[in-house]
C-alpha cells in the first residue's frame, strides 16, 4: 500500500507542531499534497518526498553511506518506493538495503521525523527529469552498536561520523540532539 498524500499531510502537520519555525517550508509541501498527484511517486514534478535515515549510535556518531555511483558520502535514503506503507517504513528500509542496519534493531526517537529539508535536485537528461525538488524526510534512529550496520556485497560502504561533519540543518540539529543526550544522566 503506497504512502498516501494524506499520510503526508498528517507527517507534515505533526512536524510543524514540533518545529513551528520552519512553518514556510512545510506549507508548501502541504499544498502540494493537498492539490497534487501522488507527492511520494518520483515521477510527481515539480516536486516529491523522499526519506533520509539518520542512523546514530550511542556515542552519537552518525551513518553515512557512499554508494558505488555516488561520489560524496550521504544518509542512507532514497526516493519512496510505491509499496511503503509510511515514510518512517521507507526511511527503514533505505537504512537496510544501503547500510545493511537491520530494521528490528533500531529505535526511532520519534514517529515525527527529526528534519525536513526541500533540496533542489539539477535536471538529468538521460534519465528524462528536469530539474524538481526533494523534500527530504529524515528520521532520527538509534542503534545499540556500529556493528549493526554491515553492507551486503553490494558496492555501499559505510562510515561513521561526528555530528559535526553533517552539514546543514541537519548538522546543527544532530549536534544540537547529541550534545542534549549527554546532559541527560
Amino acid at each position: 500500500m503506497a504512502v498516501t498524500n494524506n499520510a503526508v499531510i498528517g507527517v507534515a502537520l505533526g512536524y510543524i507542531e514540533a518545529n513551528p519555525d520552519e512553518m514556510d517550508l512545510i506549507r508548501s509541501l502541504v499544498v502540494l499534497a493537498l492539490h497534487g498527484p501522488a507527492i511520494t511517486a518520483r515521477s510527481t514534478q515539480p516536486a516529491h518526498v523522499t526519506c533520509r535515515a539518520a542512523v546514530v549510535s550511542p556515542d552519537w556518531r552518525v551513518l553515512e553511506v557512499m554508494n558505488g555511483s555516488a561520489s560524496t558520502w550521504q544518509l542512507p535514503g532514497g526516493h519512496v518506493e510505491a509499496d511503503a506503507s509510511s515514510l518512517l517504513g521507507a526511511a527503514l528500509e533505505h537504512a537496510t538495503r544501503h547500510a545493511g542496519v537491520e530494521a528490528n534493531m533500531v529505535i526511532p526517537d520519534r514517529i515525527v521525523p527529526f528534519d525536513v529539508d526541500a533540496t533542489i535536485v539539477e535536471a538529468a537528461p538521460i534519465l528524462g527529469e528536469p530539474q524538481h525538488v526533494h523534500y527530504d524526510v529524515t528520521y532520527l534512529l538509534h542503534v545499540e552498536d556500529r556493528g549493526l550496520a554491515v553492507p551486503d556485497n553490494g558496492p555501499n560502504r559505510i562510515r561513521w561520523v561526528d555530528p559535526g561533519q553533517i552539514a546543514g540543518r541537519l548538522g546543527v540539529k544532530l549536534r544540537a540532539a547529541s550534545h542534549q543526550s549527554r546532559l541527560v544522566p
